[in-house]
């Protein structure tokens, strides 16, 4: 199989145009004798972000992907996992696996984050530390100050004291100082939608990605909706209902889509954009525990697809959902952080520093129940202040 070698010539960071044929105006100029039967303007590699397109120009020998023939003059997505080979006529072409990604992977690391509003600390040195491919839980009771953690680590919101970074090459970049540029990076889903009721949802989705990339055409558009939705579990009869469906309002009196959709078509105006962090508020506020680990079970699918770094803010999630979670940052009362760790070590931590057992109860109520109770709230306090555990992540 032939490389590419010459992929490097032009560069492997951002988004790119790469022209493939015999002709000396394109980017990749191949001889007969390299490859046979090779048109002078014979296919085109296209990257936007991190996902890889493919097109070829009605070449007679045409550009296969897995023994595929692609339609002439139509634009196809070359997907990592489960690609073999891409074919110029006959001859193989490998594709450089650091072509599939135009970005490095980013985390989120933050210092002990203080906010107060008029005079009343909502968030009291908590901090977060998370990974890409990585899903984070911040739990905790009501006006605890998890949608506030939340605001500041998107950038939201401003810390009287503390720092958030994104984390790109192991290089920290302050998000406060800098979100011009991680912006792009951050996809943030609020628990009150803002989409516009009036429009179907392919309009609202076609509308977001025409602002934010205006050089698209429309049959890449068309492709990354239909994709977008499909990763989200809809099939073939169920996405083109899902598409054309008024997204509608309680507010506005038009009838239009159901909780369950309303929060993939939420989840889909955010992905679309092809965030690297994933923050989350609510996402599964009032549906149904299936529904909700619906939702959980394909952000999951997706974080570990992608590499991305994903938190989200969840109030007392079902047994299966939160043990979808890598980690658990569990927020007390007052704003601090009681518990930050392992999902699958905090029943074991909790049981250990309030001498109780949990059975076969579900871990989330059980810890929020621990949490109201004076008693063993203190035990926990007290077990942080004296360091007397082994699952806590450091600062």
């Amino acid at each position: 199989m032939k490389e590419f070698d010459k992929y490097k010539s032009v560069g492997l960071n951002g988004d790119f145009e790469i022209l493939i044929g015999s002709s000396k105006t394109c980017t990749i100029c191949l001889t007969e004798k390299e490859v046979p039967e090779i048109a002078k303007k014979h296919a085109v590699l296209k990257r936007i972000r991190d996902r890889l397109f493919i097109k070829d120009f009605a070449s007679k020998s045409g550009t296969f992907i897995d023994n595929h023939r692609l339609p002439k003059n139509s634009w196809e997505e070359i997907i990592q996992q489960g690609f073999k080979e891409i074919k110029l006529g006959n001859t193989p072409i490998g594709i450089d696996a650091q072509l599939f990604r135009g970005r490095p992977r980013i985390g989120i690391k933050t210092t002990a984050l203080h906010y107060d509003i008029s005079g009343k600390i909502v968030c009291n040195g908590a901090y977060i530390q998370a990974q890409p491919g990585s899903m984070t839980a911040i739990m905790g009771p009501a006006g605890c100050g998890k949608s506030i953690l939340l605001d500041l680590i998107n950038g939201y919101r401003t810390p009287n004291s503390g720092k958030v970074f994104a984390i790109r090459d192991n290089i920290p970049i302050n998000v406060h100082h800098d979100y011009s540029l991680v912006r792009e990076w951050l996809g943030y889903l609020p628990q009150d939608d803002v989409m516009i009721p009036e429009l179907t949802v392919y309009q609202s989705l076609n509308y977001c990605l025409r602002l934010q990339f205006t050089c698209l055409n429309q049959q890449i558009r068309e492709y990354i909706i239909r994709q977008t939705c499909q990763n989200l579990g809809f099939d073939q009869v169920r996405l083109e209902k899902f598409l054309h469906t008024v997204i509608g309002s309680a507010e506005s009196g038009i009838r239009g889509l159901s909780g369950g959709e309303r929060k993939r078509a939420n989840l889909a105006h955010e992905l679309i954009a092809m965030p690297l962090v994933l923050l989350l508020d609510e996402p599964t506020s009032g549906l149904s525990s299936v529904d909700a680990d619906k939702i959980v079970r394909l952000l999951q699918k997706l974080t570990q697809l992608d590499d991305l770094t994903t938190i989200a803010t969840i109030h007392q999630p079902s047994r299966d959902t939160f043990e979808r979670f890598d980690n658990l940052l569990l927020m007390n009362y007052d704003g601090t952080v009681i518990y930050y760790g392992s999902t699958a070590q905090a029943v074991p931590y909790f049981e250990f520093v309030t001498e109780t057992t949990n059975t076969d109860r579900n871990p989330a109520e059980y810890l929020l129940e621990i949490l109201d109770k004076s008693d063993y709230n203190n035990k926990l306090i007290n077990g942080i202040a004296k360091e007397q555990f082994k699952f806590i992540m450091p600062l």
